[in-house]
């Protein structure tokens, strides 16, 4: 082949793949296509060549984006066989927090008719979940500055929260009253059970030789017992006092095991107007590593106060679950706000050693059958709430939620969560425990008789 030859077909070649390079960039389709414009207050930094999508699918792009007035006046290119409904609504979505912009469409009803090519769309507003995560952190920092005093609210809410952390000072100072009462009668008892765990240890000694003799035949005893049927009756016996010292020893295991937490949250919700304070008290039982148990009150209060009309939450609802920790996770199942309901807490670094605990995230999902009305809004979906909550000291965290996340009435808030130890509860519990297994031992021997 000639240079000459060489030389033509290699520039050929370079124009085609610059023609391909060329229809790639420049977003040309051979597919035919039609255009519906949308109008936005706020175009969320849409821009040109944004995908359009319908249910997920891409099903064009936005050919051009401009002023109309007020409005911003979006261009789209819909591939043509693809039909849209007068009905559908035109949003601006989002990839993440701080991903590519482009168009969702949601398809609506074949009844509502068909838009026809050149028509013009009213869009529907969004706020990005970036303005909501910043007006969020706003509002984060307005607590904590109300929190530190200022401002009549602040003041009130400061004052609320020291009488909740006062009361529950007092319902301490009861109870340790009540074990300074009884705590000589307490270490009577606790003598008794040494007592009787030593001497059970000393029967079961006695009790092991006696066994061992059993099957000989050597001795008074053996020679007594050599009869099949009194030797029977007493391996019974026997075994019958090793399950009553297996019990007592499980029972004081589990004495020293218990521990008990107080919980008290006070969470402001700063949207929709609302500008609401809700508290939570709760107690956490924990019998052993692993399992706990959660009883509480969420939004206590006094049912005649006057309620604002944007607060969809209801006063004086019960908390009941039944909870598993293993390693990062902690899964509770059971009645959340008088409802039946699931909960997650999932602790990321647990096993860092400087961030250990420190940050936590939740969901919770209950009243799966909801079909409510509530100062004039129907609810019908289960409600589901997420948060995150971060450990600045033992006994304080401080983080942010978002309730009912599910709904256009979702509410967010600020959380302030104070937890504390109570080991006299603890103990008193304990020793309940410790009562009621007793009775079970006790009728178990008695063949279950009254």
């Amino acid at each position: 082949m000639s240079i000459e030859a060489r030389v033509g077909a290699f520039v050929i070649l370079g124009l085609a793949f610059l023609s391909i390079a060329i229809l790639l960039l420049g977003d040309y389709t051979f597919g035919r296509r039609y255009t519906v414009y949308v109008t936005f207050r706020d175009a969320s930094n849409l821009t040109k060549k944004a995908p359009v999508k319908l249910s997920g699918v891409q099903v064009g792009n936005v050919r051009d984006l401009t002023l109309s007035g007020p409005l911003a006046r979006a261009e789209l290119a819909i591939r043509n066989g693809v039909p849209l409904y007068r009905d559908a609504e035109f949003t601006v979505g989002s990839t993440g927090i701080i991903g590519s912009r482009y168009l969702e469409i949601t398809q609506g009803h074949p009844a509502a008719g068909l838009i026809e090519p050149g028509e013009t769309i009213e869009g529907v507003e969004t706020v990005p979940l970036d303005k909501e995560v910043a007006n969020a952190l706003k509002k984060m920092e307005k607590l904590l500055d109300d929190l530190s005093g200022g401002g009549e609210h602040g003041q009130t809410l400061t004052q609320n929260l020291r009488d909740t952390v006062r009361s529950v000072r007092e319902l301490t100072a009861n109870l340790n009253d009540l074990l300074a009462a009884s705590k000589p009668h307490l270490e009577k008892a606790m003598r008794r059970t040494d007592d009787i765990s030593g001497k059970l240890d000393k029967l079961l000694d006695r009790s092991n030789h006696l066994v061992a003799s059993l099957n000989t035949n050597e001795g008074a005893v053996g020679t007594l017992l050599h009869d099949p049927k009194v030797k029977e009756d007493v391996k019974q016996a026997v075994s019958s006092v090793k399950q009553a010292a297996g019990t007592v020893n499980d029972v004081l295991a589990r004495l020293q095991q218990f521990k008990i937490w107080w919980n008290v949250d006070e969470r402001y919700q700063y949207n929709n107007g609302a500008n609401a304070s809700h508290t939570d008290i709760g107690l956490k039982i924990q019998p052993r590593e692993g399992r706990y148990y959660y009883i509480g009150v969420e939004n206590a209060g006094v049912t005649n106060n006057k309620i604002n009309p944007r607060d969809f939450e209801k006063q004086n609802t019960i908390d009941g679950l039944l909870g598993w920790t293993t390693g990062s996770l902690d899964l509770a199942a059971g009645i959340i706000r008088s409802a039946g309901g699931v909960r997650l807490t999932w602790t990321p670094f647990y096993k860092s050693s400087s961030w250990a605990n420190r940050v936590s995230l939740f969901g919770q999902s209950y009243n799966f059958n909801r079909n409510i009305i509530i100062n004039g809004v129907h609810f019908d979906q289960p409600e589901t709430d997420v948060g995150a909550l971060t450990r600045i000291t033992k006994w304080l965290s401080l983080g942010w939620r978002v309730d009912d996340v599910s709904t256009a009435e979702r509410r967010f808030e600020a959380w302030l969560h104070v937890p504390f130890e109570d080991k006299d509860v603890a103990y008193l519990f304990g020793l309940a425990t410790f009562g009621a297994a007793g009775a079970k031992a006790r009728s178990s021997n008695n063949g279950g008789a009254p």
